[in-house]
């Protein structure tokens, strides 16, 4: 049986809350409410920019699901990533504290998925609810404390492992390399029954790429499992279908098996799904010749 539009969002919802609390802490019951009634839901696929340096700053965002880089202009007319962005972060803040112009250009790196509180809905909650003002302004505080002590880049957590020869087994691989990471931290290996098995739906992971809706719950689970786990293995099909595509876009490192007793060819995973990615994805790909 399929969800209903009920359940659907009341299953964003809690992600939603999830990602607030850990933003502010407890605010209580009546900040919440007044923050949820201003947010508006966003999606942004890999390689898309969410706002651009020099433009003016009309809204801030916290990242619900997805990854996200900062870049800046250097003085060579090239960019420089400044910050990764992950869940529960705040995006854009600044300019609405400061009416500056955006001081970087924000790239998904992966599909992402964020709420928007636009500026006169800032001023607002700001008059609102004094609660979430001082929440906020800790959130800032911290964030930059803590960006002159940790590395800019995270640690890669979620791989995808892609089959570009027939014949390759990606789901006995990741097996295998899920008992090796067990000596790490806690490993979940995910494929599309996975995906169909947690939201209650056969089929749901290989629906049209082109479902918003759809990306949205699948790109809220695999953040869900994420947060539970130090690493997530993302096991593709054999052929460029529409979990395959997901694979390959909600992924921080792209393991692509091959046969090494076959010869060097593209395969469809290769010309179907990887070649389309837009280049700001920025997932390193690594080539695994299997013997």
């Amino acid at each position: 049986m399929n969800p209903t539009p009920s359940s659907r969002q009341h299953d964003q919802d809690q992600l939603l809350l999830q990602s607030l609390h850990s933003l502010f802490g407890d605010l209580g019951a009546p900040a919440l409410a007044v923050l949820r009634q201003e947010l508006q839901w966003v999606e942004v696929a890999g390689g898309q920019a969410l706002m651009h340096q020099g433009e003016p700053g009309d809204a801030m965002f916290i990242s619900v699901s997805g990854r996200l880089r900062a870049y800046v202009a250097d003085d060579n007319g090239g960019q420089r990533m400044v910050r990764e962005m992950s869940r529960g972060k705040v995006i854009g803040e600044m300019s609405l504290f400061t009416d500056e112009p955006r001081s970087a250009t924000v790239v998904a790196i992966r599909d992402s998925v964020l709420v928007r509180l636009d500026k006169p809905a800032f001023h607002r909650l700001l008059a609102a609810s004094p609660q979430v003002s001082l929440a906020l302004t800790r959130q800032i505080i911290h964030r930059l404390q803590g960006e002159q002590t940790r590395s800019a880049l995270a640690s890669p957590v979620t791989i995808g492992l892609l089959p570009i020869s027939d014949g390759v087994d990606a789901a006995q691989l990741a097996r295998q390399l899920a008992a090796e990471l067990q000596r790490l931290g806690r490993v979940r290996v995910v494929d599309a029954a996975t995906v169909d098995t947690e939201l209650a739906q056969p089929g749901l992971a290989e629906t049209d790429v082109a479902d918003v809706d759809v990306n949205r719950r699948i790109a809220l689970l695999l953040d869900h499992i994420e947060a539970q786990n130090d690493y997530v293995l993302l096991v593709g099909d054999s052929e460029p279908t529409p979990w395959t595509q997901r694979c390959s876009r909600h992924c921080d490192e792209l393991l692509l098996l091959a046969d090494a007793s076959q010869p060097p060819a593209l395969h469809r995973i290769e010309t179907e799904c990887l070649m389309l990615r837009p280049p700001r994805t920025e997932a390193a790909e690594i080539l695994l010749l299997l013997h």
